[in-house]
């Protein structure tokens, strides 16, 4: 219990000392700080100087923190990752061509020198290391004894010595003999300092370098002091390696080509071996599917390469089809050689996926790419054409990428032909007209043709200036598309023909497409009058009938595309295509839209379809439906009488009324007279004698609030159907 006692008194005077100890410490800090205050509170100067570093320090991590959690931090990182790829990107264009070729170099060129070098070594290491020793031995020999002699002054004094004891002159023979001693003896002491210091040089030499290093320099030394001594040329002591003379440039196969240097090199020996006059080869460019190479000749035409493509093929050893020889249109001299070892369209993505009305036919329409990386892009406002290609070529495959990127557009509508198909049935809810039967093809090629033949007579109504229709969403342009021409009827085709003629200023305009460009098939002055041609696999006949004579010579070389088979596409799709801005001859590829895809995207573009505006309709009505009964020229009076009717008249004034379902007769005459200056004058009379025949008067119009007369396009409309269709 005492202890226990003790313990608790011990305890207690420790916390007892502890909290006076404390208390003290407390006392002393609030005394400071007391102090602090009232020295800083007596200085008003430096109490503002703390008081603005307070403040400084609060803003500085107010700033701080608006920084850390500041929204944009996002955006600045993804500006920033794109700035980045952006230089990357660039950094890559610039050196890309450099580095692959030193990558080639060094995967498959670098192996077979070294390869060969340790070949080179192997075999002519003996008779070199043979060499080397043998001239090491007369080397360190020629030292050992001319240091010898020069210890000894044996070639100083041995020679004098015997020449005076000849003479009996024994007391300077004595003194040379001890002269002799003496400098032999200083001679050996001083050859035996510098032997010593170079023996230490050399082991310092051999601790940090290796003794290899050091023998190889003593070695080395000695052979070339003993090839000095005793020359010898090293070609005649290891003759094997004398090489001989290159031979003739044999050309090799491109795929033994890894750099851009060797690419050109192996075309330029390929096309001397055809017996092409070369003045140089240019430099190559490295592509995805193979090497693109300029060359320039010496003299002759391009066609001496486009016609020796095949034999080339052979000798870079490249798939069929592997050479493609384009002219420059800039320099005849000039010819670029594209060279794929591999399919060039490999990746070539699917047709672009375009909103309902996010393009206008005003816009260059992106339906395939091109081998040189460019996208195949047409201008189709008012551009006929024609798609020429064997059974297989794909030609409803190239019809559809078109028709794919028309009916997205806003300002054009799209009429199907396929007398022989199912033509864009796929595509089918985004077009505006389809045909398959010959009445139906005949009719719609009919009503194009009267579209083409009025909108030039209602463009001053419109307000429309210029020569050329104005294309608009509410004044749509129209694209026919005709799959099988040649299965046509002769009167579908005469309408066709006609409307080449005339619909490219109304923008309605034909593309057509057969298998053969040839007058039976295609027709007379159709094939080489249109704007835009393209060649799928074909004939060489068509080449020439198509893009014109001697076009082939330049490049132009769609006979050498074979079509699909049963089980292989081979070069289906793949197309010359001369249009506005594609006028080099590259080969091309059109972007597939599979049937489900096509269906896809009609579904989503029908409800924002546009229709042919009816102003074109109504003129396009009235100049195919005259009273047909009667025949043109004739019409039928109320009293049943036959009298003129002058058709183009009266389609003329159905025509003004445009969107209006009536007119009083003033404003008539008035957009007459802006449609065609032969109506300038006409009074109501004379209107009404050209509509009294078909029974048509001028009665009570009720507008703005007043009566005037005037008439009603349903009145006129009606009139010229009461006689039947035509």
């Amino acid at each position: 219990m005492k202890t226990l006692d003790k313990v608790r008194d011990l305890g207690s005077r420790a916390r007892t000392r502890a909290l006076s100890w404390v208390q003290a410490v407390t006392d002393i800090y609030a005394l400071v700080l007391t102090a602090v205050v009232v020295w800083v509170t007596e200085r008003p100067r430096l109490l503002a100087v703390i008081v603005a570093v307070g403040q400084t320090w609060n803003r500085c991590a107010a700033t701080v923190m608006r920084v850390v959690r500041w929204s944009g931090w996002a955006v600045a990182a993804q500006v920033t990752a794109r700035t980045v790829r952006a230089i990357r990107r660039w950094v890559w264009s610039r050196t890309r061509q450099p580095v692959l070729d030193a990558a080639g170099w060094v995967r498959h060129r670098a192996p077979a020198l070294l390869w060969q070098g340790l070949r080179i070594v192997a075999r002519h290491a003996p008779r070199v290391a043979w060499w080397v020793a043998t001239r090491a031995g007369i080397g360190g020999w020629w030292v050992l004894s001319r240091t010898l002699r020069w210890c000894t002054a044996i070639t100083d004094y041995a020679d004098l010595v015997r020449q005076v004891r000849d003479d009996q002159r024994h007391g300077t023979a004595k003194r040379l003999r001890n002269e002799w001693t003496r400098t032999a003896l200083v001679r050996s002491a001083v050859t035996l300092i510098v032997s010593a210091v170079t023996s230490v040089l050399a082991v310092k030499l051999a601790e940090k370098a290796g003794q290899g290093v050091v023998i190889a320099v003593v070695v080395a030394v000695f052979a070339a002091i003993g090839h000095v001594v005793r020359p010898a040329p090293i070609l005649s002591a290891v003759p094997d390696l004398i090489e001989d003379g290159a031979g003739p440039e044999d050309p090799y196969p491109l795929a033994d080509a890894h750099t851009r240097a060797e690419a050109a090199d192996c075309v330029a020996r390929a096309l001397r071996a055809e017996g092409v006059a070369l003045r140089m080869a240019g430099e190559a460019v490295r592509e995805r599917w193979g090497w693109t190479v300029p060359v320039v000749l010496r003299k002759g035409t391009p066609a001496a390469i486009v016609g020796k493509a095949a034999d080339l093929e052979t000798t870079l050893d490249l798939p069929a089809g592997g050479v493609l020889a384009t002219a420059d249109r800039t320099r005849r001299a000039r010819v670029v050689l594209r060279l794929a070892e591999r399919d060039p369209f490999a990746t070539l993505p699917p047709a672009l996926r375009r909103a309902p009305g996010s393009v206008s036919i005003r816009d260059r329409l992106t339906v395939g790419g091109c081998i040189d990386g460019a996208d195949l892009a047409l201008s189709l406002l008012g551009v006929h054409g024609v798609v020429i290609g064997n059974s297989g070529a794909g030609k409803t495959g190239a019809l559809r990428s078109i028709a794919d990127a028309l009916t997205a557009c806003r300002d054009a509508v799209v009429w199907d032909l396929d007398p022989a198909g199912v033509g864009q049935a796929p595509l089918a809810p985004a077009l505006g007209r389809i045909e398959r039967t010959r009445a139906g093809i005949e009719d719609a090629l009919a009503d194009a043709l009267a579209y083409a033949e009025v909108r030039p007579r209602l463009m001053p109504r419109l307000g429309m200036s210029g020569a050329d229709w104005v294309v608009s969403p509410e004044h749509p342009a129209v694209v026919i598309l005709v799959d099988e021409y040649s299965r046509m009827s002769d009167t579908a085709k005469a309408s066709a023909v006609e409307l080449l003629r005339v619909g490219r200023k109304a923008r309605v305009s034909l593309i057509l497409a057969a298998s053969e460009a040839t007058s039976d098939t295609l027709g007379d002055a159709i094939a080489d009058t249109t704007a835009l041609k393209i060649l799928l696999p074909c004939r060489g006949t068509d080449v020439r009938l198509v893009f014109g004579q001697g076009r082939a010579a330049e490049g132009w070389r769609p006979d050498r595309l074979n079509p699909a088979t049963a089980d292989d596409p081979q070069d289906a799709g793949r197309a010359y295509v001369d249009a506005l801005h594609h006028r080099e001859p590259l080969l091309s590829k059109f972007r597939t839209v599979d049937d489900t895809e096509a269906a896809t995207r009609a579904a989503e573009r029908a409800p924002h379809r546009p229709q042919v505006d009816t102003a074109t309709l109504a003129g396009a009505r009235a100049l195919r439906h005259p009273i047909p009964a009667l025949g043109p020229g004739t019409g039928t009076s109320a009293g049943g009488t036959v009298v003129d009717v002058d058709r183009r008249t009266v389609a003329d004034v159905l025509a003004v009324f445009g969107t209006d379902d009536r007119l009083w007769t003033t404003e008539v005459l008035a957009r007459l007279s802006t449609m065609d200056d032969r109506y300038t004058g006409w009074t109501a009379d004379r209107l009404s004698t050209v509509l009294r025949p078909l029974g048509v008067t001028p009665g009570q119009v009720w507008r703005d609030g007043r009566n005037r007369n005037g008439y009603t396009s349903a009145a006129i409309a009606a009139a010229l159907h009461s006689g039947g269709g035509r």
